[in-house]
């Protein structure tokens, strides 16, 4: 897109506009930037990761870029409008940023019109970004649908994105991001385990053999967004929708635990507090949230309408280590022990927003199951999900049976699977609480497509090139997870949702391949649930019936 020069005339509109929407950027102030001789704008350098909108509220957004090909402090001019032309301006400002961080370039803006679409772009003084596009939040009382995506696991290496080229051409309000954005490590290669359809050289080889590359250092990590980033069906998902985004545990290295000193990980796995300092950095200076004395809280709600209140939980930062050595194996032990997850105060605060949500649909954003997973003897499936934290998943379990708290349901990532079925009390031997819908991964392998320990020395095959697991092993799983109604364990994609006053729609969007390039998704009829208000159980929708208690 051409640049428009700063002429009179768009100075003076430009001095109009500012009427209109609030723009508050943080980060210049933290850079010292924010004073009487500002920085230039910059000329020249590329808006090469795109643009990202998060957080919509009725009122507010959030938006992001970055600046490449540039050096020091400078400007960059953001312009806001309610016209893809951008002849309706709103608010016209300049942000600053430097290499302090990553000249990343990210705003909150205010006093927006509710459920109005709005067009961005940021640019210097010689081009313009892409423009972005964002739609903000219905207003309280608003009895309009809510329709979001939720999305998950995106190992750049494993397969195309696939899903993100489908998913950009659907029409939703928001999309939900659960976690594992990028991965620390490259587990594939094309010419070493030849699993993989492009190559991620970012970082260095270790100790860890079933690790090719892993990021160790802030521009290890920094240079993994860039990277994902090059992706354009990523990049148009970002400029279509706003995002509302949360982590798992790749973002900063594969299942450590926040709370503990040494990450939960042996020595081995190179972790330290380094390590996930410069993790987090840049994963807020890479996505459109605010680190800060609050504002690197990532649990939060966001309300749209009457129709729905989303509940995002962070699973990764207050959690004490995996019991059991996070196996697959029984129950040790220590494994039903006061254990953080969640955390005390986290914990508090999900429970009152339950409580006191008047949304007709309390939907819970979830990094991992909490369906329990198990295998045979008894086994479960490891315990880094809420299965390895039995005392916290009950307490909230049980709040909502004994609160009567209706219409509870869990959006799940992290598992690389699509399944779907009743949240119950006692570790899915009580009663049914709430619906889960897990949305498979973006790319990342899937349990069909590798080796699984299914316990006692049992071990099913998987296929990374062709993965095709046989109906009687679903069934067999199936028995063991009679909570679970239907399952998938061979194909990637996501999960859509659609809800109102009345009711719930929830289709698991399944794509073909992720090993070329196709947009060609298969049937939906046997993963597609219509949920009412008030039923708490999908059981024997897809799959087989409940058994009687």
């Amino acid at each position: 897109m051409s640049h428009t020069p700063l002429t009179r005339r768009r100075f003076i509109s430009s001095a109009a506009a500012g009427a209109g929407a609030i723009v508050f950027a943080p980060q210049s102030f933290a850079l010292g930037l924010a004073n009487a001789k500002p920085a230039p704008l910059f000329r020249g350098g590329r808006f090469a990761d795109g643009v990202i909108s998060g957080d919509p509220t009725p009122s507010g957004v959030t938006l992001w870029t970055r600046l490449d090909g540039v050096e020091g402090p400078g400007r960059v001019e953001l312009e806001i409008a309610t016209d893809k032309l951008f002849k309706k301006t709103v608010q016209r400002t300049q942000i600053a940023t430097s290499d302090k961080v990553g000249h990343t370039v990210k705003a909150r803006v205010g006093k927006l019109k509710a459920y109005e679409e709005y067009y961005y772009r940021f640019s210097t003084k010689t081009g313009d970004s892409r423009v972005g596009r964002f739609r903000t939040a219905l207003p309280a009382g608003s009895n309009q649908p809510v329709s979001f995506a939720f999305f998950s696991c995106q190992d750049y290496t494993h397969g195309y994105y696939n899903a993100h080229e489908v998913l950009a051409k659907g029409d939703y309000d928001f999309v939900v991001c659960l976690g594992d954005y990028i991965y620390a490590e490259s587990y594939h290669s094309v010419t070493g385990t030849k699993t993989a359809v492009r190559d991620d050289k970012i970082g260095k080889a270790g100790p860890n053999k079933s690790i090719v590359r892993e990021a160790l250092t802030l521009q290890d990590y920094r240079d993994k967004y860039r990277l994902y980033r090059s992706d354009k069906a990523l990049q148009d998902v970002h400029a279509k929708f706003p995002m509302v985004m949360l982590w798992d545990d790749h973002e900063v290295q594969d299942n450590y635990a926040g709370k503990e000193p040494n990450g939960g990980l042996d020595a081995a796995k190179r972790y330290s507090a380094k390590r996930k300092k410069d993790a987090t950095q840049a994963f807020f200076e890479s996505m459109p949230a605010f680190a800060g004395a609050k504002g690197d809280r990532l649990y939060r709600s966001l309300t749209f309408g009457s129709s729905v209140e989303l509940i995002v939980m962070d699973q990764r930062r207050y959690r004490a280590d995996q019991p059991c050595g996070d196996a697959v194996a029984p129950a040790c032990a220590d494994w039903d022990q006061p254990r953080d997850f969640l955390g005390r105060q986290q914990m508090d605060w999900v429970k009152t927003r339950l409580s006191s949500s008047k949304a007709a649909w309390k939907i819970l954003a979830n990094e991992v199951s909490v369906m329990p997973t198990k295998v045979l003897g008894d086994s479960f499936f490891t315990f880094d999900s809420w299965q390895g934290y039995p005392r916290e998943r009950e307490e909230l379990l049980t709040h909502i049976r004994d609160k009567a708290i209706k219409d509870v349901v869990f959006v799940t990532g992290d598992i690389h699977t699509f399944i779907t079925g009743d949240v119950r009390t006692d570790m899915g031997k009580g009663d049914p609480v709430a619906l889960e819908f897990v949305g498979g991964s973006i790319t990342s392998q899937s349990l069909g497509e590798t080796d699984i320990d299914a316990g006692g020395g049992t071990v099913i095959k998987g296929n990374d090139a062709s993965p095709n697991t046989p109906t009687g092993i679903i069934d067999a799983l199936r028995t063991v997870n009679p909570w679970v109604d239907q399952a998938d364990f061979d194909h990637h994609g996501f999960g859509e949702v659609k809800a109102d006053a009345s009711g719930l729609r929830c289709e698991l969007v399944r794509l073909e391949t992720i090993k070329k390039k196709s947009t060609k998704v298969l049937a939906s009829d046997q993963y597609t649930y219509d949920v009412k208000r008030g039923q708490a159980s999908i059981k024997g929708v897809h799959g087989p019936p409940a058994k009687p208690a």
